[in-house]
């Protein structure tokens, strides 16, 4: 397995005036469907691809849910998501109010043993 690599020239927002720099970007060269990761999952598994296909939906209605709840989801070695929020700061603990919040973010925190696999990949630059 090897990842594809692309060249990509960028300035720093933080350095506007700076010439600008290479930088090393990954190429995403498809977008899995859901029915095909149901068929990837059924091939390696007693069920079917009805039936993986099922869990998925129900996976990904449950786990919007329960991010709103506050609950961090763990996906056992993928990882687990949960929701920061983003607010204004306030002298007093009184004076923050839920209004203050500017913005929320799905944040996805992977295992030990996945970014170690992560490591693994090799990368090598497209032709």
């Amino acid at each position: 397995m090897s990842l594809k690599l692309k060249k990509v020239n960028k300035r720093n927002p933080r350095l506007p005036e700076d010439a600008p720099k290479f930088y090393a970007s990954a190429m995403h060269g498809r977008k899995i469907a859901l029915d095909e990761l149901a068929s990837s999952v059924s091939e390696r598994c007693s069920l079917r691809r009805s039936d993986v296909h099922g869990v998925l939906i129900a996976l990904m209605d449950i786990i919007p849910d329960e991010l709103g709840r506050g609950s961090i989801v763990n996906l056992g070695k993928l990882g687990s998501f949960y929701v920061s929020v983003k607010s204004e700061g306030t002298d007093t603990a009184e004076e923050q109010t839920p209004a203050m919040v500017s913005g929320m973010k799905i944040q996805y925190r992977p295992t030990k043993e996945l970014r170690k696999q992560l490591r693994m990949i090799d990368v090598s630059y497209a032709n």
